[in-house]
């Protein structure tokens, strides 16, 4: 008898430590969030996989492991335009990337894309930080129920890589240069000389392979990590743009999460944007080096020449936009002389 209570003590023991981590993991059942990026997936100079090795470990820190992710780069979701649209009906949680894209749904962000309006990226953040710059971000939750909590930076400013060299907007007459779809971003680049050609990020690669375009424009670590220097060998340092990056998340995901998960979600977000913001610049030079290790030409250019050309936009875009102009006063009143 005692060797039988012994079995079946034994034997309940057992039934119950082979239930326990189905009844553990139940009462801590994680909320997963899908987090899509255009981006490409290398840790060492993409934007996107980069922020988010940050902020893996501040989401788990800040919300005890109760929110974990997924992680979809490359475009697995769906084209930008497309991602913009899921987001706002929270079908994907969030997505990393820049403000351009959002200038089709609020166009105000349309400022942040104005060529040569900033100085450097602690320009951008200066007037980001703001009243103007947070109005902005409550303008984009009003009408796209998405959230931009905290205003990061991209890897470097926005130059041209190309299949030819050039110095100044007559060596870009009648040139096909790659765009972001928004009108603030086309005309941008029509007025630095080129003819501006929207196109997906996508679809680039293939574009320049092709010959459908002969350059496109973006910072340095983008271009290297996408390979696109394998078909276009010039960079050329315009630094026409410093372009806002960033978390952007669904209304819908952040009114479904329990209090507790929402706040560590934003700070986890604030912390790993305020990571990357440091770390941006050191990747942007050791891009750069790289580039020039692929075989590609750095050069820089004469930059007040496309900088006169591009300024009289911006009154244009106020006059068409009312809505920015407290933001573009906000940015003239954070310029450093």
């Amino acid at each position: 008898m005692p060797a039988m209570l012994s079995r079946r003590t034994a034997l309940s023991a057992t039934v119950a430590l082979l239930a326990a981590p189905a009844l553990i993991g139940k009462a801590k059942a994680a909320t997963a969030l899908k987090i899509s990026t255009s981006f490409p997936n290398d840790p060492k100079f993409s934007t996107a996989r980069i922020w988010y090795d940050l902020f893996v470990p501040r989401l788990a820190a800040a919300t005890d492991g109760q929110v974990t992710t997924q992680f979809f780069p490359d475009n697995q979701l769906g084209q930008e335009a497309d991602v913009v649209n899921q987001v706002k009906m929270g079908v994907i949680d969030m997505t990393l990337i820049g403000t351009s894209i959002w200038g089709n749904v609020v166009p105000e962000f349309g400022i942040y894309d104005l060529g040569y309006v900033f100085q450097d990226y602690d320009h951008m953040r200066r007037a980001a930080e703001t009243p103007a710059g947070v109005a902005l971000n409550e303008t984009l939750v009003a009408r796209a129920n998405v959230h931009f909590p905290t205003m990061g930076r991209n890897l470097g400013a926005r130059n041209f890589i190309t299949k030819f060299q050039f110095s100044d907007p007559a060596g870009l007459a009648g040139r096909k240069i790659r765009c972001l779809p928004t009108p603030v971003v086309t005309e941008t680049i029509r007025l630095m000389g080129a003819a501006a050609t929207p196109m997906a990020f996508g679809e680039v690669y293939t574009g320049l392979q092709a010959g459908v375009i002969d350059g496109m424009e973006h910072d340095a670590p983008t271009i290297l990590s996408a390979k696109f220097y394998e078909t276009a060998k010039y960079f050329t340092l315009t630094r026409h743009m410093y372009s806002p990056f960033g978390a952007f998340i669904s209304g819908r995901t952040l009114k479904r999460l329990p209090p507790a998960q929402r706040d560590g979600l934003l700070l986890a977000v604030k912390q790993a944007t305020d990571d990357h913001f440091k770390r941006a610049s050191e990747v942007e030079a050791e891009a750069v080096e790289a580039l020039k290790a692929k075989g590609v030409t750095v050069e820089e250019c004469d930059r007040t020449v496309f900088r006169d050309r591009v300024s009289p936009m911006w009154d244009r875009f106020v006059e068409r936009t009312p809505g920015a102009k407290d933001m573009l006063d906000a940015i003239h009143q954070t310029e450093k002389v």
